[in-house]
């Protein structure tokens, strides 16, 4: 029930039922207390959960460079140092495009299947009204792609035209590289799973499905540019975390229109199938010329009709908020921001960024 509906019987701002006796001001400082503390531990869960998940992808990549140097070595040892040295010698597994995908697959499965337990388990996250499947739902994602995928594209031409000039000054920017060095089936296979099926899947479910059942109740607009920030910020590198932050945006807005991630698991899908017809077009021995072109010709196609639903459609997006809440916005993105929980979140990932900057120059 509304918090605000609640105080609204007494405070002259609607509602229902006989107004309790009380000093009206004194009466509306206290729902703001119970809203405040409700955003408190909306956001203590979500950035416990975030740290969890952190926790558990460095834990379970740990696990499967053991694994594979067991498989590949025959041998056991707790010993990552004995590791590292193993798969420095052998730049064959090291810089494997199929180990790499398998690798990320295999962590990003495991840990998002342990973390969506705890979260639903023992944080009570409610995902199921997120995860309904309709038509109408499917059919939004695929008419809010080319939006989505033409905000990113040119987000990420004006972070490339940046990062140029920032090189010719002498600083590197770090990016992350999702190419693939090794063309066969395996690694085709891996890139398909991990980036067009089940990645796009796990995504949509931390970053969209858990953050907006979290924040959503306190404003859509709030859970909308958290699911965006928090989307971007968590790849570790500015050019990503610009186009991320812009398409994340999209996504979560529409996320929040349908009450669902149906649509953005198919825009999410879409969008990486754009983004890998370099990769399978090498692998299936496809011209680099015709892979380009074909590339260029979808981007162009997008941006074209993605502009279009940008100026006539955009006011669709916008989060129509269903609640008025005693916490202004600007509180209520202080309230998330500033939640400790959240700030060892942010600092953990922020010394991620430090770390590949200083590694790059």
């Amino acid at each position: 029930m509304d918090q605000f509906n609640q105080f609204g019987q007494y405070g002259g701002y609607g509602g229902y039922g006989a107004a309790p006796q009380g000093d009206p001001v004194m009466l509306i400082q206290e729902q703001k207390k119970k809203e405040k503390h409700g955003l408190f531990i909306a956001a203590a869960k979500l950035g416990a959960l975030l740290i969890i998940y952190e926790v558990l992808t460095t834990a379970i990549s740990y696990a499967y460079y053991y694994v594979l140097y067991y498989i590949k070595s025959g041998s056991f040892t707790i010993d990552f140092g004995v590791v590292r040295e193993y798969m420095r010698e052998r730049p064959e597994i090291a810089n494997s495009s199929f180990y790499r995908m398998l690798g990320n697959l295999s962590i990003v499965l495991t840990s998002l299947t342990i973390l969506l337990l705890l979260a639903v388990l023992v944080f009570k996250v409610d995902l199921k009204p997120m995860l309904k499947p309709e038509k109408k739902k499917i059919a939004g994602g695929a008419k809010w792609f080319t939006l989505s995928m033409s905000v990113n594209v040119a987000v990420s031409i004006v972070v490339s035209i940046i990062v140029m000039m920032l090189s010719s000054m002498g600083v590197t920017v770090p990016e992350s590289d999702f190419s693939m060095s090794d063309g066969n089936t395996g690694t085709l296979i891996m890139q398909f799973l991990y980036v067009v099926a089940l990645g796009p899947v796990c995504e949509e479910l931390l970053y969209r499905g858990v953050i907006i059942t979290l924040l959503k109740p306190y404003g859509k607009g709030l859970a909308v540019f958290f699911s965006a920030f928090i989307f971007g910020y968590m790849h570790g590198n500015i050019p990503q975390f610009a186009s991320a932050f812009a398409g994340g945006l999209v996504f979560a807005a529409i996320a929040v229109k349908y009450d669902s991630i149906v649509p953005t698991i198919v825009m999410h899908i879409m969008n990486n199938i754009c983004a890998s017809i370099g990769d399978f077009a090498k692998v299936m021995d496809v011209s680099e010329e015709f892979s380009n072109n074909l590339y260029y010709g979808v981007v162009i196609a997008c941006g074209i009709i993605g502009m279009y639903m940008l100026f006539v459609n955009i006011k669709e997006l916008k989060p129509v908020e269903e609640k008025t809440f005693l916490l202004t916005a600007g509180e209520r993105r202080r309230a998330v921001f500033l939640n400790i929980v959240m700030l060892i979140y942010f600092g953990w990932i922020f010394v991620e960024y430090i770390n590949s900057f200083i590694k790059s120059n």
